[in-house]
């Protein structure tokens, strides 16, 4: 019986692997472009195939921490451990309650650029139990962190595509249904 989960299971996790390529290759291209990160901006990518979903946030630290520099007081150190357990821990984003989700796994990682600059990666693995009603996805990441000016969302939802630009006074991500 394993067997046959394990067949099933691969294809959404081929279209998820896939997706996250895309989105990383336009990621790359886009800061080839632009630059390593932009302060203000980050970029989010959600992925959901039947019942597994996969969120990706990518940032500059500035705009989580509200510094890049390797923190040296004892209340930049505090600052940098809260803002840092708050995007770990998820609480910065809220799935549609009716479809009943929960994040299976987290990957976290932090690179230091030069001595002024830090990106941040947060990559969460969800599973939902009522996915067909997943109808949106609300971000308090703006409250909780003020430097952070728009979030730039790529997603896919069960083979529909779709981008959106979202802000503090626009922070609901609609699906498409």
């Amino acid at each position: 019986m394993n067997t046959n989960r394990s067949k099933k299971c691969w294809p959404g996790k081929l279209l998820i692997a896939t997706m996250m390529l895309a989105a990383g290759l336009a990621q790359a291209q886009q800061h080839a472009e632009h630059g390593a990160h932009q302060h203000g901006k980050a970029s989010l990518t959600f992925v959901l195939d039947g019942n597994e979903a996969e969120l990706v946030l990518s940032t500059a630290a500035a705009n989580i921490v509200g510094f890049e520099h390797k923190a040296s007081s004892d209340a930049e150190k505090q600052q940098q451990q809260q803002q840092l357990e708050m995007l770990k821990s998820g609480s910065w984003f809220t799935l549609a309650t009716a479809a009943n989700c929960s994040i299976s796994g987290q990957n976290f990682r932090e690179e230091q650029g030069d001595a002024n600059h830090a990106d941040l990666y947060v990559d969460f693995q969800i599973l939902c139990q009522a996915p067909l009603k997943l109808s949106d996805i609300s971000f308090s990441l703006f409250s909780q962190s003020p430097a952070l000016e728009s979030l730039n969302v790529q997603y896919l939802v069960n083979g529909e595509a779709g981008v959106a630009e979202l802000t503090a006074k626009n922070a609901v991500l609609k699906l498409i249904r």
